[in-house]
């Protein structure tokens, strides 16, 4: 026999194994719970947020054309005694241009971003692959492995102790005042 097992209470591979079910469990919940964060933070990264902030750009860009129509129509009033204030329709121009250029830096930080998302989702996913196959496949071994030895254990115990051939009482103390077994044809 290449080891011996010293299984004092076959009750605590019961609870063992119901431990690893609930670990297992566990385990696969907590990697589900984050595989759908991560699901969710990509698909905000590579749909939501550009497509906002192509929508900003195209927001203001329509503002500054109109921002440029007012400040002209605000110069057309011009005469040789009269000069228009035109210092809202510069600021409100000068506002369209900032926050089209922070648009435009939020895009192309977003597009730096994306490749580097998924290449930590991917060492993510490579990180996590061994621990999710243990949460899967090797408990499921495991289970079985497990739920074989306790029956074989518990047929073990349930067996009866062997007879004595020798015709003399068994030295064990529980056969101690008990008859022998009846052999039957």
């Amino acid at each position: 026999m290449a080891g011996q097992a010293r299984v004092n209470s076959i009750e605590a591979l019961s609870r063992f194994r119901a431990a690893l079910v609930e670990f297992a469990e566990g385990a696969r919940n907590a990697l589900g719970g984050i595989d759908i964060e991560l699901r969710r933070v990509r698909d905000w990264l590579e749909h939501d947020q550009p497509r906002y902030w192509k929508s900003q750009i195209r927001l203001w860009d329509q503002r500054m054309v109109e921002a440029r129509s007012s400040l002209h129509r605000k110069n057309l009033q011009r005469t040789d005694g009269f000069v228009p204030d035109v210092s809202q329709e510069k600021e409100a121009l000068r506002m369209c241009k900032q926050r089209i250029e922070e648009a435009e830096r939020k895009l192309r930080a977003i597009r730096r971003w994306v490749p580097q998302f998924q290449h930590a989702l991917a060492e993510y996913h490579g990180r996590t692959r061994a621990l999710s196959d243990a949460a899967s496949i090797d408990v499921e071994r495991m289970l079985a492995m497990l739920d074989r030895m306790i029956l074989s254990l518990e047929a073990y115990v349930g067996t009866a102790p062997p007879r004595e051939t020798s015709g003399r009482p068994s030295s064990r103390p529980d056969s101690v005042g008990q008859d022998p077994p009846i052999d039957s044809p």
